[in-house]
């Protein structure tokens, strides 16, 4: 009886764990969404309470409003390309799977990144596999983990005057049928004590911004068959890695 109720018991507690992962999943991408979307509505809701200042003035200041409405419409096509690209990124187009080049993906990140990497005064180091295996996956998700990781090393080194501001990018095959990915920074690293808890839905280490880019990249990469870790010794940058299989996962 007693083995009976220890055998209820894990499975109650699997199932609640299910249950919570699949919430979390559903808070992080809700919380997104509206982190995302806020911006732009309060430029919209800006350049609309300017443009009516402008219309109030004797004689009204033709050439403001329509600076005002013009910026108002950028950033009301800003707001749908936040939707579209949520969409894209969770929608029913994601869910199929196809051979992604990772080494492709990260040459074309860094390359869009080379003026944020300039203007951040960051040296990237390549140490990318020859002939690395193609993985079976969502490729647009893929290319959003990998450019949040990307981002957050770029951002984490923006206090670090003490040492030269390096990011490391490296891939290699892990066997016969895996892949793994690494994201490295120079910056001031992760206290040992917080590390754990840095793929929580809230966890964040900035003065501004939710927190929820870990949470959905560790998700995505739980989703393609992988897992997604960190480590930092609290003083010497930090280490992002995760490791794909090659073979299908469906």
């Amino acid at each position: 009886m007693k083995q009976k109720n220890r055998e209820l018991e894990a499975f109650a507690s699997v199932l609640k764990r299910e249950r919570d992962n699949k919430l979390m999943n559903v808070q992080a991408i809700t919380a997104t969404i509206a982190h995302e979307v806020r911006q732009p509505l309060s430029a919209i809701a800006a350049n609309g309470s300017a443009a009516l200042r402008f219309l109030a003035k004797t004689p009204p200041e033709l050439e403001e409003v329509r600076a005002a409405l013009k910026r108002l419409i950028s950033d009301t096509h800003r707001t749908s390309e936040v939707f579209d690209g949520i969409r894209a990124l969770f929608g029913q187009s994601a869910r199929k799977l196809t051979p992604v080049n990772v080494n492709e993906i990260i040459f074309g990140i860094l390359r869009s990144s080379r003026k944020e990497l300039r203007d951040h005064d960051i040296d990237a180091r390549l140490e990318l596999a020859s002939e690395l295996p193609l993985v079976e996956g969502h490729r647009r998700q893929l290319e959003a983990v990998i450019a949040n990781l990307v981002h957050n090393a770029i951002e984490a080194m923006d206090a670090t005057t003490d040492r030269d501001r390096v990011l490391w990018v490296r891939t290699k095959a892990s066997g016969h049928d895996a892949i793994t990915v690494s994201v490295q920074d120079s910056g001031p690293g992760i206290d040992p004590k917080r590390i754990d808890g840095i793929f929580g839905a809230f966890f964040t280490t900035k003065s501004h911004g939710i927190g929820l880019g870990l949470a959905i990249c560790r998700t995505i990469i739980e989703h393609h068959g992988g897992q997604l870790t960190a480590t930092s010794d609290g003083k010497n940058g930090t280490l992002f890695q995760f490791a794909l299989p090659t073979k299908s996962i469906e």
